[in-house]
């Protein structure tokens, strides 16, 4: 019994522990989590420094670097936002909250359900909704919106939206995996 009881304790314990967030203090902000050199090896390419902004719906903060090429733009967002930022905003309780009503909303509805698709992040929840990648790390959510050049030439236009889209998510995967490691 006295061993049941040892095993039960540290299990619940170990559980604790890995739930915890490993870094102490404030979270980092989006410029921090995934720098300026951060999204030049991403696109391969000189961006602008990073432009910060405060976000809402959920609250938190956003940090957007950006490049022309051929007469377009482009570039990455990366939004971040805490369980406390969030629940001080008073609409949604944590990021967690906001992260399972995303994936609710967006299984359940017949035209968004079109688009999801759970991906693999290490260490973290992740989805992609067509157009960002949604991450939730703890108690930390963050989105990647990704705009890259495409190379290459397509039969149609949806051949060409479905290339595109696959090379955003790949990159957006990529910088996720950068900023959870930097959230360990």
């Amino acid at each position: 019994m006295k061993r049941s009881l040892r095993f039960m304790f540290a299990a619940v314990m170990a559980v604790v522990l890995l739930s915890v967030p490993a870094w102490s203090g404030e979270v980092p902000g989006p410029c921090e989590l995934f720098a300026q050199a951060d999204a030049e090896a991403l696109f391969n390419e000189p961006v602008s420094p990073g432009v910060s902004r405060e976000t809402v719906a959920p609250a938190g903060k956003s940090c957007r670097y950006s490049f022309r090429k051929d007469g377009s733009v482009y570039g990455v967002t990366v939004r971040v936002c805490t369980t406390e930022e969030i629940a001080a905003e008073g609409i949604f309780g944590s990021a967690g909250d906001v992260f399972s009503r995303q994936v609710g909303a967006r299984t359940r509805h017949e035209e968004a359900s079109k688009t999801f698709l759970e991906v693999g992040v290490p260490g973290a929840e992740a989805f992609w909704e067509g157009t960002a990648l949604w991450v939730l790390k703890g108690e930390v959510l963050f989105l990647l919106e990704v705009h890259a050049p495409l190379a290459g030439s397509f039969k149609t236009m949806d051949e060409m939206n479905a290339a595109q889209e696959k090379q955003n998510l790949a990159l957006a995967r990529k910088a996720a995996g950068i900023i959870a490691g930097r959230l360990e």
